[in-house]
């Protein structure tokens, strides 16, 4: 498409103009106008096009990068997303790894370790109750890697007498189908879920820029005593990742 023939957009139905911008963006994408894992034209040569604002511009890339069909990296522009997206599944009274649902989505998983500390159970708010007298944890930093590509940070927190029990078996393996193997019995499932922004140091590890669109899934798998076995926490890319959700009505008698 040439970038010097201007197209005033003219937004109908009361709608806002970056919302016409949008659309229009979308509809190329849709259309192959604008191929997959292509880099789309620059915030000038668009604006120009379309005889819009640079704001507009941008306001509409990042709309459509929150949706999962664009996506910037540091340096070399905004491109249309051209991988598999991720479904993870979370099913009432079931934990499913996270391994099996990239399977299940036809992508090999991965794991890349970045190092295991010790810190204070009081560094995070969401591991009180995982152990007692805010006693120190192991903390295991990994990057999720889908067909070989990093697209998220997995966090482990574990009770030393659970890490020690594991620590040579934890290398590139994922931790849910390893703890029915050490006899662990998961009752249930805890579950917090957030959006957020990649820092400069997130963005750097994702192959994104900052500010990108980020989902946080934290897990706390717990025993028939309502005790934390482990806390857990996945930092994805939004363009990624798709959460599917299972509840079930209880029987009243």
């Amino acid at each position: 498409m040439n970038p010097s023939s201007k197209r005033a957009l003219v937004p109908s139905g009361g709608r806002f103009l970056y919302q016409a911008v949008t659309d229009a963006l979308r509809s190329r994408i849709a259309s192959g106008a604008y191929p997959r894992g292509d880099r789309i034209p620059s915030v000038d040569e668009l604006a120009a096009e379309l005889a819009v604002s640079n704001i507009t511009i941008r306001r509409a890339i990042r709309d459509l990068t929150m949706e999962g069909l664009l996506i910037g990296r540091q340096g070399l522009g905004v491109f249309v997303a051209d991988d598999k997206r991720i479904v993870r599944t979370i099913d009432a009274g079931k934990l499913s790894a996270l391994n099996e649902d990239m399977r299940a989505s036809g992508i090999e998983a991965g794991l890349y370790d970045r190092g295991i500390s010790v810190v204070s159970s009081s560094d995070e708010v969401f591991l009180k109750g995982l152990v007692t007298n805010h006693a120190s944890v192991y903390r295991l930093d990994r990057l999720l890697l889908a067909d070989g590509k990093a697209v998220g940070l997995d966090t482990l927190w574990l009770p030393r007498i659970l890490a020690d029990k594991l620590k040579d078996h934890l290398h590139g393996e994922f931790i849910i189908p390893l703890l029915p193997q050490f006899g662990i019995i998961v009752d249930h499932t805890k579950y917090e879920i957030e959006a957020t922004t990649a820092t400069e140091a997130q963005a750097q590890m994702l192959n994104v820029v900052s500010g990108y669109p980020l989902l946080v899934m934290r897990y706390f798998p717990t025993g028939a005593d309502d005790r934390m076995i482990l806390a857990g926490q996945n930092v994805t890319r939004a363009d990624r990742f798709t959460y599917s959700f299972t509840s079930r009505a209880e029987t009243i008698a």
